[in-house]
């Protein structure tokens, strides 16, 4: 799913959408439907290409279920978790919702979120914890115990304009990748020369997955294994930001947080201004209507080819502990989360990849023509932090900071030395 922050503002979709602060069992609202269904209120950010598939799967479970009646909502603007957040303070929450990597930790540290454990731990389950990958399933537990369901998973890739790089005679990157030469300078390169043909070269965006991309090669070693101690102080992230920052100062990169309001990566893609961009398969759902061809590869090396990788996010579908039908929830999100839900929300365009095995051929179909990337970059990818996921506010802090290096208010080394203090100091908190 799109990163819910950097979201513009959206369409409702369908006859299905409501209010979420309009009602809500916790708060007494009405729980069953007039046909006697148990009403269970579900609530996702999202594009309105990626709200149009997710409402596939509500549909079809609507239709098939005897018992449950599913009420989406779609929450506009770019603050969904500070409604989440507060709807869940106010106990107006829904049943169910996703959550995101960055604060799932607080949710389940402040006990609102139920325990899920028995329910993918039982036999009669259509979802069990087998059928989900246990490297993505690993951020959502806290002491052995599950509190969230993958919805899928999101290996990034380099999107680029291949229309507008081969009217430049620069080499794809797709050619410098089979070549085994796409690494951060090649990458660099590019972002210069489309940069002084008058273009945006590369839109970064600044958060976890993006960051650890560029100063690590293994995201594992920014933390020791216990999470006791940071390694924010080592030269490969010096290096990785003193190369980030060089091209956010000298306009080969923009960086979105300083694009105009109205804008974003997505925006300035579409509109052929950008030339490469850092993102999941959340934008296939919305780049259907292009008036250039476009493809994807790989994130860059940086040293040897053996070092490529790829962030790879993944939001969990979470349960509000304080639903008053709990069991009903787990039906839906079983369905949702399942091959059945799977395939509805992303095969054609859909927004991701599917975490149940089996399921691959769904993002062969339709644009970009190597979109066996995606498939392949799970592989190879790195997920949240657990360091970060079980100390809420970590990653905003450190985000922060990187903040300040890219608008120009503090620099390398001042950038790095606060990193590291404040992931020392809150690695200590209880």
């Amino acid at each position: 799913m799109k990163k819910f922050r950097k979201l513009a503002a959206i369409t409702l979709v369908g006859t299905m959408a409501i209010s979420l602060f309009t009602a809500c069992g916790n708060s007494g609202g009405e729980t069953k439907t007039e046909d006697g269904k148990t009403l269970v209120r579900f609530s996702v950010g999202g594009s309105a290409g990626e709200l149009a598939q997710y409402e596939k799967a509500v549909d079809a479970f609507n239709e098939q279920s005897d018992t449950v009646q599913v009420e989406m909502t779609g929450l506009p603007g770019d603050n969904y978790n500070e409604k989440i957040m507060t709807s869940l303070n106010s106990k107006t929450a829904p049943d169910c919702f996703y959550s995101e990597e960055a604060t799932f930790g607080e949710l389940e540290k402040s006990g609102m979120l139920l325990d899920l454990t028995e329910f993918l731990e039982n036999e009669d389950s259509s979802l069990k914890t087998a059928d989900i990958p246990e490297s993505i399933l690993k951020n959502f537990m806290y002491e052995d115990n599950i509190y969230g369901v993958p919805v899928d998973c999101n290996p990034m890739v380099i999107y680029y304009n291949k229309d507008l790089i081969e009217s430049l005679g620069l080499q794809s990157p797709q050619e410098l990748y089979d070549a085994g030469e796409w690494n951060f300078a090649a990458l660099q390169e590019m972002a210069e020369a489309l940069r002084d043909a008058g273009n945006v070269g590369f839109v970064y965006e600044n958060y976890w997955a993006p960051l650890y991309s560029v100063i690590s090669s293994d995201p594992d070693s920014l933390y020791s294994e216990d999470m006791s101690t940071a390694y924010f102080d080592s030269n490969r992230v010096t290096e990785g930001l003193t190369w980030l920052n060089d091209n956010i100062q000298s306009d080969a990169f923009t960086y979105a947080g300083t694009l105009e309001s109205g804008e974003s990566a997505d925006t300035l893609f579409v509109s052929g201004k950008a030339g490469m961009l850092y993102a999941g398969r959340w934008f296939v759902a919305d780049f259907t209507d292009l008036s250039f061809t476009y493809d994807v590869v790989p994130f860059p090396y940086y040293q040897t080819p053996d070092e490529v990788l790829s962030a790879m996010p993944s939001s969990p579908m979470v349960i509000n502990k304080k639903t008053e039908n709990p069991e009903a929830v787990w039906e839906f999100i079983s369905f949702y989360c399942g091959e059945e839900g799977q395939r509805l929300r992303m095969e054609g365009q859909g927004n991701a990849v599917p975490t149940i095995e089996g399921l691959e051929d769904i993002v062969l179909t339709g644009e970009p023509e190597h979109a066996q990337y995606f498939l392949d970059a799970v592989d190879i990818s790195f997920t949240y932090p657990s360091a970060e996921a079980t100390h809420p506010g970590l990653t905003d802090a450190l985000n922060e900071e990187v903040e300040k290096m890219l608008v120009g208010e503090q620099d390398v080394e001042t950038t790095q030395a606060n990193m590291q203090s404040l992931a020392t100091e809150m690695l200590a908190e209880e």
